[in-house]
């Protein structure tokens, strides 16, 4: 019979776990394979395995074009999970309430940024019998295909926009927004401060969206939504202005408040 170490898988997976520690403190900007190497003093064979396992489950991802590691959504997501949304959704709790409520009719999002995707954390219903649910909490959304999510891709440069389109490419074609489309959409919300535009997921709503940092890292983004026939270019204007003021009091800028 053969023997097994007992220790092997141990071993195996204290190693995996050095590798993620260092993608992690290297995010976003990510690690290539050697700076991997030399920094955990792992061979080639060893590092390029656990990675492609770590890989697979969605830990760490390869940012294009620099096929450097990075972190993958289920390593963001399980941070945000740790560090607890509870009290992230509480600071803006009251706002959203005190939006739909003076709204009326529209509902309102929160979502956060995971990666190359906006994460929604809560939802907020207006009084209207018809409602904007176009996305559900704890749902994920590629930025730039939601009104928080593109919010949240004006804060990037130009070269991060391209890349992250590059990456998905696929998808956002499959929803009909070539590059030129969404650089159209960035360039135009940088230069309001908000993003108005009809859900790209769905022509019947339309709506305003806004984002802040919450940290230097972090970007958070809330968006009003509403029926199209409710969202005239005047109303969406009136409350993208709003909803930048209202958002610009919880930013973080650059002192100990995150």
């Amino acid at each position: 019979m053969r023997n097994v170490d007992p220790l092997s898988g141990t071993r195996s997976a204290a190693k995996a776990m050095a590798l993620l520690r260092h993608v992690g403190a290297h995010h976003p900007q990510g690690l290539r394979l050697t700076e991997l190497m030399a920094c955990s003093g792992q061979d080639r064979s060893t590092a390029h395995r656990l990675l492609a396992c770590l890989e697979e489950h969605g830990l760490v991802e390869r940012a294009l074009p620099s096929k450097a590691y990075r972190l993958g959504l289920a390593s963001l997501e399980m941070g945000w999970m740790s560090a607890g949304m509870g009290p992230v959704v509480e600071r803006f709790l009251p706002l959203m309430r005190r939006l739909a409520r003076q709204t009326g009719d529209t509902t309102v999002f929160l979502m956060v940024r995971a990666g190359d995707h906006a994460l929604c954390l809560h939802r907020e219903e207006g009084g209207a019998p018809m409602k904007a649910l176009t996305t559900q909490p704890d749902s994920r959304v590629l930025l730039g295909r939601s009104l928080a999510g593109m919010a949240m891709l004006a804060h990037l440069d130009e070269a991060e926009v391209a890349a992250t389109h590059e990456r998905h490419a696929a998808d956002y074609q499959r929803h009909a927004m070539p590059y030129a489309r969404l650089h159209r959409a960035w360039l135009n919300t940088r230069s309001a401060g908000f993003s108005e535009m009809e859900d790209p997921r769905q022509e019947v709503i339309r709506g305003v969206g806004c984002a802040i940092r919450l940290s230097p890292n972090s970007l958070i983004g809330m968006s009003i939504a509403a029926i199209d026939t409710r969202m005239p270019p005047t109303r969406c204007r009136e409350l993208g202005a709003l909803l930048r003021a209202e958002l610009s009091s919880h930013a973080w800028t650059g002192g100990a408040r995150s």
